[in-house]
């Protein structure tokens, strides 16, 4: 039955204003595919059109009382379900999707137990009504279902692991992973089901019991490499590292795609502070792929922990120059460059850093520098203020700001920082709260100011 062909013949009734010969079936089709097409106002006309011919048919006034629940009409969807007689599977979802709207949770259950009980249930239905269980956010009524489907089947595996995927959502893994346990009771060979408890367990932080699972699977799938791979992230997440370098060496076996196993290896490494092999794998990586990025970020970043700032410079320009939207990369390069003196240019990437809000100080702090190189003093003073609002106690926000104001020629506000940092730097309260070195340099600070006082002095032309 072609479905465009009988719309088409429908529609072109509706222009006449005639009634054409249709099967109750053939309307019902013709309304479920303008609900296809969110056109639930159309689908709902063509079951009206239905009825003119059939006023007593079950199949379309049950199709009238979907089409009117689907339109938010829950009291005329009501109504019309109490025309249906016939109550079929699909009478006791349309009842239960109704209750669920009413949040009637009662109702709601009966229906449900209403399909699971009936001779033309199958678990395919059971999921169902676990899936409107799960659009209801109706996880509460599940222990009343479960145990109802569990007597009314013999294999309940393909039900329990759709329930465990549930509960996992709403992170209740403990019941997750005693369902995934019982579908692999009945079925042991299923490495889908190994995997998806390895990936449960892994996000618990459970690493042993993740590691286990894996093993299972992969004794079921030795080659499987979404799995190799997925056991090499639990070594390196449980900070098992040359573990996870070995296994990622597997992976670098089976994979086709030797770029992300180079990376993979290449951040194993890392993470134990062997820059040169990290290095030596991501050099292999980028030979595949150089286009990546995060590739010549890594690159720079060990680079830079070996002390080498002019090849992590060459490796964060080449980042930004495969993704100028890599601000992480921006930000570095910008402070790299800061340190090299190259102040253009570090403004140039520096400047790019969000300020409100101001989530990353280190940046704000190189951007101040900047800035204050650059003899920017307005923008300057407008960073260390927000630096000062994220930390009040650091001594040389104060004394920037101070300079950032007098450099500007504005001494009246330079004298109010003046007293502020010495308010703070007289506070035994304060003081006392900080470490030693930070005590010191408020000291340090202090001193650098009293240097100021004569400046501001013959600029304020009075004694401060």
């Amino acid at each position: 039955m072609d479905i465009k062909e009988l719309r088409k013949r429908y529609e072109k009734y509706l222009e006449e204003g005639t009634h054409g010969y249709f099967e109750p079936d053939e309307l019902v089709l013709i309304s479920e595919s303008y609900e296809q097409d969110m056109s639930y106002r159309k689908a709902l006309k063509a079951v009206l059109y239905g009825l003119e011919l059939y006023p007593t048919s079950e199949m379309l006034l049950l199709r009238k009382a979907i089409c009117l629940l689907m339109l938010g009409r829950v009291e005329d969807a009501s109504q019309a379900l109490s025309a249906v007689t016939e109550h079929n599977l699909e009478y006791y979802f349309t009842c239960a999707e109704l209750n669920l709207v009413r949040q009637d949770n009662e109702a709601t259950l009966h229906d449900f137990l209403d399909i699971i009980r009936s001779s033309e249930c199958t678990i395919e239905d059971c999921i169902d009504v676990l899936d409107m269980c799960a659009d209801y956010d109706k996880v509460e009524l599940l222990p009343h279902i479960t145990p109802v489907v569990e007597s009314r089947f013999d294999d309940v595996s393909a039900y329990w692991r759709e329930v465990a995927i549930l509960y996992e959502e709403k992170d209740n893994n403990t019941i997750a992973a005693e369902l995934y346990n019982k579908v692999l009771d009945v079925n042991p060979y299923s490495v889908d089901d190994w995997f998806s408890l390895a990936k449960l367990y892994a996000r618990t932080k459970d690493y042993t019991q993740a590691l286990e699972a894996c093993d299972f699977a992969l004794a079921i799938a030795p080659n499987d490499e979404s799995i190799i791979a997925f056991k090499g992230y639990c070594y390196y997440d449980n900070n098992q590292f040359n573990d996870a370098v070995e296994q990622f060496k597997l992976f670098l076996q089976c994979t086709s795609d030797k770029a992300v196993a180079y990376e993979l290896i290449a951040e194993a490494y890392g993470r134990m502070e062997k820059h040169e092999e990290a290095i030596e794998y991501l050099l292999k990586a980028v030979a595949i792929n150089d286009r990546n990025h995060d590739l010549y970020y890594q690159l720079a970043i060990n680079h830079y922990y070996m002390g080498h700032i002019d090849d992590a410079v060459y490796y964060l320009r080449k980042a930004v120059a495969c993704d100028d939207s890599d601000d992480e990369a921006h930000m570095l390069l910008g402070e790299l460059l800061l340190q090299k003196q190259e102040y253009e240019e570090s403004y140039k990437h520096l400047s790019r850093l969000q300020l409100n809000p101001l989530v990353d100080t280190v940046p704000a702090a190189a951007l101040a520098d900047v800035c204050i190189q650059l003899e920017r003093y307005d923008e300057a003073a407008e960073v260390l203020m927000l630096l000062i609002k994220q930390d009040l106690f650091e001594p040389h926000y104060y004394f920037d700001v101070i300079l950032c104001y007098m450099q500007m020629g504005d001494y009246d506000t330079a004298v109010k920082w003046v007293a502020r940092a010495e308010e703070i730097a007289d506070d035994a309260v304060v003081m006392s709260k900080l470490d030693a070195d930070s005590r010191q340099a408020w000291q340090t600070i202090k001193d650098q100011i009293d240097k100021l006082r004569n400046i501001l002095s013959v600029y304020l032309d009075k004694k401060l």
